[in-house]
């Protein structure tokens, strides 16, 4: 059980309960929390670590521990003694109390608290208290066990024992003791409150409690030997002699002092000792010792050199200094008294040097602070003149040898600063920027240079582990410090000889404190605390700026130099390697300060020039008009740098006028860099040349700083006044540069390649040095150095990346070498293309950039044939060497569109086609076209997939091996800028020789993916979409197909074409290309030559033209294959709707169409799971069998779209010169053979064996064929009839794709893409025979059964446009067509294509006249199948709630159409199919759902009638149920209403006349019966009261009756006029008053639609069945029982209903806008403003709908539009199940006024659903009219371009035209036609009405969820009409309860009384 989490909680404990043993005293609880709070982990076990971060040792301590090895977590505690500690939690507000307290018993309690939450128990439930109280208890009864523990053990470690286990050897005093340092110890505590314990710790004795204190007699007594000596006796010693008077005698106390201060003895008795001689000293009547006492005493601290311990050496200290009167008096032991501070300043050092045991933090603070007092008393002593008389100049250089010493011994530790650190304490540094995490700084920490030798360089002396905590200082800065400060007091005094040591130990110390320099600024730099760095460089400021200042800079330049002894020496003997290496690394680091010294001193002289040229350019903008200079505001410290008060520099480095001296001091940079560039270290193991060669990089890393200080002072300055580098300074840093590039050339990787310099990417080189030199090259060329930039790039080509190189053809351009204004312009060319590396495939960029150079050179000649024609002539050899040699294949494709582009000229200019130049290039381009790449299948191995179930993902693509790295140096150096390598929180920086010698080769491993077996009916898993390569390389052979078809394009798109001798050799060419495509050997070169040739079109006039565009059907046949850039996988198979009825696969929200199915098992992709099912009436799945099954891998793809073309073809009109087809024959024309390019491919499709050119010929197909004008001709169309076969053969006999090399793809992928192209041909049926025709039809049917959903959706396409195309051939194959759908129906995805389909094909009679019953039965199955889909789907469905609730509507839709097909004697027989269907669909609800009873109702309104759903108005009616008022009792009308089921009946009776009017309304229609009962006779005239309007209305009513109407007809305008019986019966009957103004009677010879009357009455017969008459009078579908029947007895309740009601369509209604778009138009306006359109728009409207006069109507639905506004007409079609009424643009008025036709735009703007009729020649834009119901757009455009011709009337012309469905985004496909297709205008407009329909349902749907985000059903008008209905019956009070009817004839009553029904 648990509870809510609280927010608090405690608990106590008792410290000491029964039998605890030993019981705790207060004060020793409150020390063992103490030392919980700075080590838990023994007292928290859930604490893993903790690190205090501070602790001031009494109240506060700052920690961060981890729990369970969590994240650190920071806690402040706070101690306040012996009675409380807070814990606080800041990141998680928790907050912790340990609280020590009494309980009412007097027992001592501790008790945990927790505030804001319990560690351990975030985000969870708390336990009940009882069982938290027992969680938390034990934790405080642990704490309490191990304090205990560690007052049994008496642990040192914890210093528990001297207050755990007191002593009672050694009682208290009340003597004052000394104090120590000491942090962890337990004082007594005496504050707190008295109060009685009741502990039984041990009691001092009371004897030796109440002794009185000892003189100091017996003291001494009792510590002379040979007594044991007592600490108390001791210390209460040393504690009498401070101020004793009179001292006792040093025979005496000389004994004692032995014995005590004696090596043997504890520490703490020698401590006590050496108090006792300090005290003895300090006394005030201490006599002055003699020589010999002194020296007596002095032999006390020689016995102990080697010792230090925290607790001694203070007292010792001490003694020594009473001893010898502050070091005044130590004459004859000067030398010794000196050895012994050194020794123990040596071993307080040591401890910091000792790998086998880390100073704790106290121990760490005490040896510091020893070091500090004991060299001060040294310095102090050495200050003396009188003491440094009397010791030689060679004892006090020792001093400073011994400080030098622990320096050199200290910067060899390994454990030193990172450079995260140096970086986080210089806010200045270069490379912060590079750091990831800077490292907490302390305060005194040292932070070391990024080029400083790397720890592991050196070796050290002492250990090889050191561990220097984060909180400490380095022993360097202490050994630093204490150098320098003694060398400062001594340096005035020291011989100029000492330099020779002094100055290169000062050079080390400074590599190893150097830190990051900040940029050359004018700018002061922050205040900050000077570091060990600053130290020694003023210390050398100090000593170059003396007297010695040359002596220093000779040295400095002889250690800027390696060791003279290193490179040519034989190896030493053993022995001696040790000393060598030694004397080696330390020279290296010498000579690396030595660099920083340099660097440092050129730095100063560079930042006085910079601020000297601040101060002039400041002052320059400051002169006032008088020419007087203005005020200037400058900073003393800039001044100071301007002009330093000691120029040292002037004299010791050669500061000049204009800066530093680089003429004398740039050429010993340059030479150091020369000679360390060559050095190397021979005779030693590998490890330790390693070392050095870090060493050796840092170094050069400085010399590379120098040149980043001139550049970044150049910068800075900017364009001064002085201009730019002098020609010494530009000479020092080129000829630096080029030295330190000769570093980088023998670097080689593992794979042996050169190692490639990051210029683009500096931050990524590996070491220091190469980031600084990549930064140095990549400076702009335009940097004054000599040698230039680009020389020394050049030198270093091959270590530049390809990015690097490229830029030097761009330079050579820019200083004209490459152009004819200088005279080695061909041989600079020469050199450029005779460079095999620069051309190399291996540089994309540097290849790129020469070809453009070249392009940008040729075409800067191009005009100028003499410079010219040499050129292409050098590169006419280029390219056939390049051929001979056959090297690299992907060289120079420029150089061959240049070959080209010379043909072309050529050609032009000598119009000689004998040319053997020209002939020469095109047979250099043939030859190179019809090259063998054997390359091409290199990238096949033998990597084999096996399947399992568990792995659903695809997997990864297999890296060629010429991409895969081989070693980490390669990874880090890519090529690639676009890709960093990610930089270490932590980079160490080591050699790049380090990097490279640690590599390994890095291993091809040829992994096993773990896959499952690829099976049929499962939607292929996502695939990883391909990513176009930003620099594709273009194949030699592919670059001279380019050629060739740039030379076809020119000659033929272009005014060269006007020439007959240039189009011959186009069609010259023509030929070579289709002769590489049937003959070609590379498949690269054969998919160049196709992708030009696919997109050849012709216009309207058969002239041809190129277009560049990529068709959505091309993208979405690529997408199938997988073969789009960026693209996921496309759509799943249509048994992935199947699987998906239990989970289907969309959400309600916004969708985009998914197309097809996942088919790319081939190039480009690899193997992806599914699964088997076994296809069943249910669709169940089968239990999936997954066997391992190797899958071969795919080979690399070679196109993709959208398509990168390899050549240009230039935007120009169709040609003036070649056309397709010459229909007139005219000899002037020439015509392309196109028959012999489709013959070409006709033979890929039949024999085609790879799959990169099937795939491209299948996917690009369609879209050409649809350009018919392209493929006219008796040739041509014999080919295309012949395309057909093959096609039709190869599906059927399954031989198509049966044979391609590439076995992982599957035949009927590449048959999937065939279907697309059958569906184009269809347009092309008089091509065709009968047989041709059915066998046509026969494929598509087949397809259907092929289980891949993109395939079936083609054919359903396909067959849709076949049913009225080829009717006669889908006559024969439509049974079994509808057999197979009703085995494939799955969810909404597919079903909607099918649905459509039936819609469709439920238009066209003439294709199921010869149904049989089980025929329709199938239709039917098929259409209510869904339903039961759809009742299945739960909230959690992903399908597209949009495209179920379309699917939904058209399935009832579907039911409705062919229900009426039916003749109506054989609707019946369906009645009861129907009925079961649609129950089953309902079973497992609680009740019928609402569009199921709408059903029902509607079969019961049609199953025995076809009467109109809306009664039509007659006179008859009017005449007979409205006499006149002037009669009352003749006018008397009787009204009833009833509800019976879902239907209110109201009758209407005529008093006396026996008039009987029925109106039945229903949620399917509303019926209306007039009739008469006979019981009431006819009252003739002369009669009472007679009957004077039943008979002659009933003779009026047969008189001239109207004849049916034309479904083709229209009104005409006069049909409003009355006719003149009607008038005359109105005459006479009418009464005083009559409006004369009756309802128009329509004319009928016109045969236009009566106005006013229902739209399907006069088209069709009326028939009714007298079942009708009763139905509508039943209370169906409820029993017919009196409790069934409510009367309505209120006439406002039922007027109101009614009039609610009768505003609710019977039928569904639509509303479609049409636009007629003329040649030319793209803008709005224009669109909307024209009022007429082409012929064949005209004759489009005509078949499209009737025209209807809108005046007068009441049934034709009018979409909103006004006769007076919007037109008189307008077109408008019907059925019984909806009306649609077209807002036509064109017929609607214009207004001048209204420039933007926003008049039109209100209705066609608010359309769903637009007809757009563009002959403007470009592609309709979806976003042309601007509304936001921008759904879909059916857009029906010329197949072939050419508006000249869109207002001809030509027949051939308007043969076919192409319809496009243009959808919003996130709607998903709905539409019958795919794409686009092909339709012939004389079923345009019935198959663009069908269409307009589906569009608008679905539009509706999709506006209605909001564009498919929510769940919202979409009400037809009929179940709108059923919940009226429902809602009126509610509103009913309910009929009373009948009474209970009892026993025997009585219980009849209520049954026989029919009043209380009727």
């Amino acid at each position: 059980m648990s509870t809510k989490p609280m927010a608090s909680f405690a608990t106590t404990r008792r410290v000491n309960p029964a039998n605890a043993s030993p019981v705790l005293t207060e004060a020793q609880v409150w020390k063992g929390l103490g030392i919980k709070a700075r080590n838990p982990q023994t007292f928290v076990p859930t604490i893993t670590s903790c690190e205090v971060l501070s602790d001031d040792g009494t109240k506060q301590i700052v920690r961060s521990v981890r729990f369970h090895h969590g994240e650190p977590i920071t806690e402040n505690i706070e101690l306040y003694e012996s009675t409380i500690a807070y814990f606080e939690m800041p990141s998680t507000g928790i907050r912790i109390t340990n609280v020590l307290s009494y309980d009412a018993d007097g027992e001592l309690t501790l008790t945990f608290s927790f505030a804001n939450g319990i560690p351990g128990f975030e985000g969870k439930a708390l336990p009940e208290p009882k069982e938290l109280n027992r969680v938390i208890g034990a934790g405080v009864e642990h704490t309490i066990e191990r304090i205990r523990e560690l007052a049994r053990e008496g642990s040192p470690a914890h210093s528990l024992l001297t207050i755990l286990t007191p002593s009672v050897a050694d009682p208290p005093t009340n003597t004052a003791l000394r104090e120590i340092s000491n942090t962890t110890s337990f004082p007594p505590f005496g504050w707190r409150r008295a109060r009685t314990e009741t502990t039984s710790a041990p009691q001092v004795p009371p004897v030796a409690a109440a002794a009185r204190p000892l003189s100091l007699d017996a003291l001494i007594d009792a510590l002379t030997p040979p007594a044991v000596p007592s600490l108390a006796h001791a210390r209460a010693l040393a504690s009498a002699l401070s101020s004793h008077s009179p001292l006792p005698r040093r025979a005496a106390l000389n004994p004692v002092l032995a014995s005590l201060c004696h090596a043997d003895s504890p520490v703490a008795v020698q401590a006590a000792g050496y108090d006792v001689l300090s005290a003895y000293c300090e006394n005030h009547e201490a006599a002055v010792l003699a020589t010999a006492d002194r020296l007596s005493y002095f032999s006390l601290f020689l016995g102990s050199f080697n010792s230090w311990g925290p607790d001694l050496w203070e007292p010792r200290f001490k003694a020594l200094r009473s001893l010898t009167k502050y070091g005044v008096d130590v004459v004859g032991i000067e030398l010794d008294f000196l050895n012994v501070l050194k020794s123990w300043i040596a071993c307080a050092f040591e401890g910091f040097l000792r790998a086998d045991m880390v100073p704790e933090r106290g121990e760490r603070a005490e040896r510091e602070r020893s070091i500090d007092v004991l060299a001060k008393f040294m310095s102090g002593v050495l200050s003396n003149v009188d003491t440094t008389a009397r010791i030689s100049e060679e004892n006090l250089a020792g001093i400073l040898d011994f400080y030098a010493d622990l320096v050199d011994r200290s910067v060899l530790l390994l454990n030193k600063p990172t450079a995260q650190d140096r970086l986080a304490s210089s806010p200045l540094a270069e490379g912060q920027s590079n750091a990831s995490t800077p490292s907490k700084p302390s305060s005194q920490s040292h932070r070391r240079n990024q080029s400083s030798v790397s720890a592991s360089s050196l070796p050290s002396p002492t250990s090889s582990s050191s561990t220097i905590p984060p909180y400490a200082k380095h022993p360097a800065d202490i050994a630093i410090s204490l150098y320098l400060d003694h060398l400062s007091s001594q340096l005035k005094t020291l011989s100029p000889s000492y330099l020779e040591t002094i100055l290169p130990l000062l050079l080390r110390a400074l590599a190893f404190c150097s830190s990051p320099l900040p940029r050359l600024s004018v700018l002061p730099h922050p205040a900050r605390k000077p570091t060990s760095e600053d130290k020694i460089t003023d210390t050398l400021n100090a000593l170059f700026s003396g007297p010695y200042s040359t002596t220093c800079m000779l040295i400095l330049k002889q250690h800027l130099f390696p060791p003279s002894s290193a490179k040519g020496t034989r190896p030493p003997p053993a022995f001696d390697l040790t000393k060598r290496l030694k004397a080696v690394h330390a020279a290296v680091h010498t000579s690396l300060g030595a660099h920083r010294t340099f660097r440092n001193y050129v730095r100063r002289a560079l930042a006085t020039r910079l601020a000297r040229a601040y101060i002039s350019r400041e002052s320059s903008v400051g002169y006032s008009p008088s020419g007087a200079p203005g005020q200037l505001n400058l900073e003393r410290d800039l001044m100071e740098r301007a002009w330093p008060k000691e120029d040292y520099t002037t004299s010791a480095l050669g500061l000049g006028r204009n800066g530093w001296d680089a003429g004398r001091l740039g050429k010993v940079l340059t030479r150091s860099v020369e000679v360390w560039v060559g050095w190397q270290l021979e005779g030693c193991e590998e490890g330790d040349v390693e070392k050095v060669r870090e060493g050796k990089e840092e170094i050069l890393e400085e010399a590379a700083g120098v040149l980043k200080d001139i550049w970044q002072e150049l910068d800075a300055r900017g364009e001064d006044e002085k201009g730019g580098l002098d020609e010494e300074e530009a000479y020092v840093v080129g000829e630096t540069l080029e030295k330190l590039v000769e570093y980088v050339i023998p670097l080689k990787k593992c794979d042996g390649t050169p190692y490639i310099l990051p210029l683009s990417q500096s931050p990524t080189a590996p070491t220091p040095f190469l980031r600084s030199l990549s930064v140095l090259l990549s400076r702009d060329h335009a940097t004054p150095t000599s040698p230039l930039l680009s020389t020394i790039l050049i030198h270093i080509s091959d270590n530049l990346t390809d990015a690097d190189t490229a830029d030097l053809p761009r330079v050579m351009t820019e200083q004209h070498d490459l152009s004819p204004t200088s005279p080695e312009w061909l041989t600079n060319w020469k050199n450029l293309l005779g460079n095999r590396s620069l051309v190399s495939i291996r540089r994309p960029l540097t290849r790129r950039a020469i070809m453009e150079a070249l392009v940008d050179v040729y075409e800067s000649v191009r005009d100028m044939k003499g410079y010219r024609e040499p050129l292409a002539d050098m590169v006419l050899a280029f390219c056939a060497r390049s051929l001979e040699e056959g090297g690299d294949k992907d060289v120079g494709d420029v150089a061959w569109k240049i070959l080209g582009d010379e043909v072309v000229l050529r050609t032009v200019e000598s119009a000689n086609l004998a040319d053997d130049t020209v002939s020469k290039f095109i047979d250099l381009l043939v030859a190179a076209a019809s090259e063998e790449e054997h390359d091409e299948e290199d990238d096949v191995g033998d990597t084999v997939s096996i399947a399992t179930a568990d792995t659903q993902s695809p997997s990864p693509p297999v890296p060629t091996p010429t991409n895969m790295p081989s070693s980490s140096v390669s990874r880090s150096q890519s090529e690639h800028p676009g890709h960093p390598v990610p930089t270490k929180e932590k980079e160490k920086d080591t050699g790049i020789m380090s990097i490279i010698s640690s590599l390994t080769t890095g291993h091809s491993s040829r992994s096993q993916s773990i896959q499952p077996q690829v099976l049929e009916d499962v939607p292929d898993e996502p695939m990883v979409a391909p990513t176009p390569p930003e620099n594709p390389s273009t194949p030699r052979v592919v670059a001279a197909v380019s050629a060739l078809a740039c030379i076809f394009s020119q000659l033929t798109f272009t005014p060269y074409a006007l020439e007959p001798s240039n189009v011959t050799l186009a069609i010259r060419i023509y030929h070579i290309l289709l002769g590489i495509i049937n003959e070609g050997k590379s498949t690269r070169a054969r998919l160049t030559a196709l992708q030009f040739l696919m997109r050849l079109r012709a216009d309207r006039d058969h002239r041809l033209y190129f277009t560049h565009e990529t068709p959505s059907h091309v993208k979405m046949l690529s997408t199938l294959i997988n073969r789009v850039w960026g693209s996921a996988t496309p759509s799943p198979r249509p048994e992935e709707q199947s699987a998906s009825d239990q989970t289907d696969l969309r959400k309600a929200r916004a969708r985009v169409s998914r197309e097809g199915r996942q088919l790319s098992r081939g190039r480009g992709s690899t193997a992806v799971p599914s699964r088997t099912t076994t296809k069943s009436r249910s669709r169940s799945r089968a239990t999936t069998t997954l066997t391992r099954t190797p899958i071969f891998k795919p080979l690399a793809p070679l196109w993709y779209v959208p398509e990168t073309f390899p050549f240009v073809v230039a935007d120009v009109d169709p040609s003036e010169g070649l056309m397709s087809y010459d229909p007139n024959a005219r000899e002037q024309r020439l015509v392309l053979p196109i028959s012999l390019y489709l013959g070409a491919i006709i033979g890929i499709l039949e024999k085609e064996t790879n799959w990169d050119v099937l795939s491209y010929v299948l996917s690009h197909l369609p879209v050409q064929l649809a350009n018919k004008h392209l493929f006219c001709g008796p040739k041509a169309r014999g080919a295309i009839s012949r395309m057909l076969s093959v096609i039709c053969a190869g599906i059927l006999s399954g031989e198509m794709a049966a044979h391609l090399e590439d076995q992982s793809i599957k035949p009927r992928d590449a048959q999937g893409l065939a279907y697309h192209t059958l569906s184009v041909l269809v347009s092309y049926r008089r091509c065709f025979d009968l047989k041709q025709c059915h066998l046509l039809v026969e494929v598509f049917q087949t397809g259907l059964s092929v289980g891949q959903f993109s395939t079936i959706k083609c054919c359903l396409h396909a067959l849709s446009l076949s049913a009225f195309e080829l009717q006669s051939s889908m006559t024969k194959c439509l049974p079994r067509i509808l057999e197979m759908l009703s085995q494939i129906m799955s969810g909404a995805n597919m079903a909607v294509h099918i649905l459509g389909f039936l819609f469709l094909i439920g238009s066209l009679p003439p294709l199921y006249a010869n149904f049989r019953e089980n025929d329709y039965k199938m239709v039917f199955g098929v259409a209510l199948q869904y339903l039961q889909h759809y009742n299945r789907l739960d909230s959690t469905s992903t399908q597209s709630w949009a495209l179920s609730q379309h699917v939904r509507i058209l399935s009832y839709t579907v039911v409705y159409v062919w229900f009426l097909a039916l003749k109506l004697p054989d609707r019946p027989r369906h009645v009861p199919y129907i009925t079961r269907q649609l129950l089953l669909a309902n079973e497992g609800n609680e009740q019928i759902d609402d569009p199921t009873e709408v059903c029902f109702d509607w079969l019961a309104r049609y199953t025995y009638a076809s009467a109109d759903p809306r009664p039509a108005p007659s006179v008859f009616n009017d005449i007979v149920m409205n006499p006149p008022a002037e009669k009352p009792s003749h006018s008397i009308v009787s009204e009833k209403t009833w509800v019976l089921g879902h239907s209110v009946i109201t009758i209407r009776t005529l008093a006396k006349r026996g008039w009987i009017e029925v109106l039945c309304r229903r949620p399917s229609g509303f019926t209306k019966f007039l009739c008469r009962t006979e019981n009431a006779p006819l009252v003739g005239s002369g009669d009472v009261d007679p009957d004077l309007f039943s008979v002659p209305a009933m003779l009026m009513m047969k008189r001239n009756p109207p004849k049916a109407l034309s479904p083709d007809r229209a009104e005409s305008p006069t049909s409003n006029s009355p006719s003149t019986h009607e008038a005359e019966v109105r005459r006479v009957f009418a009464t005083p008053g009559d409006d004369d103004l009756a309802t128009p009677h329509p004319n009928p010879i016109t045969g236009y639609v009566w106005s006013g009357t229902a739209p399907s009455q006069r088209r069709k017969d009326v028939q009714v069945d007298p079942s009708f008459f009763s139905l509508q009078l039943s209370s169906y579908p409820e029993r017919t029982n009196p409790s069934y029947v409510r009367t309505i007895t209120d006439t406002a309740v039922v007027s109101k209903f009614v009039t609610s009601i009768d505003r609710i369509p019977v039928i569904d209604t639509h509303k479609v806008g049409i636009m007629y778009v003329a040649p030319g138009q793209t803008e709005e306006a224009e669109i909307l403003r024209n009022t007429h359109g082409s012929p064949a728009y005209t004759r489009f409207l005509e078949g499209l709908g009737r025209l209807i006069n809108l005046r007068g109507q009441r049934d034709v639905y009018a979409g909103g539009l006004d006769p007076d506004e919007d037109g008189e007409y307008a077109y408008a079609w019907w059925d019984d199940i909806g009306q649609v009424l077209y807002h036509t643009a064109t017929m609607m008025p214009t207004n001048e006024d209204d420039l933007q036709c926003n008049n039109k735009k209100r209705h066609i703007g608010n359309d769903y659903v637009r007809i757009v009729w563009n002959d403007s020649g470009h592609p309709y834009r979806f976003d042309t009219l601007a509304t936001q119901f921008q759904f879909v757009n059916i857009v029906i455009e010329p197949h072939s371009l050419g508006a000249i011709a869109a207002f001809s009337n030509n027949i051939h012309e308007n043969e076919y035209f192409k319809v496009t469905v243009q959808r919003a985004p996130g709607m998903t496909e709905f539409a019958p036609i795919g794409h686009f297709k092909l339709i012939s205008a004389e079923i345009l407009p019935h198959f663009v009405r069908q269409l307009s329909q589906l569009a608008d349902w679905f539009a509706s749907v999709f506006s209605h969820t909001q564009r498919d985000t929510v769940r919202l059903e979409m009400k037809t008008n009929w179940r709108t009409r059923l919940e009226s209905i429902r809602r009126f019956k509610n509103q009913i009070a309910p009929a009373a309860t009948p009474p209970d009817p009892g026993q025997g004839m009585m219980s009849l009553e209520a049954v026989r009384d029919f009043t209380t029904t009727y």
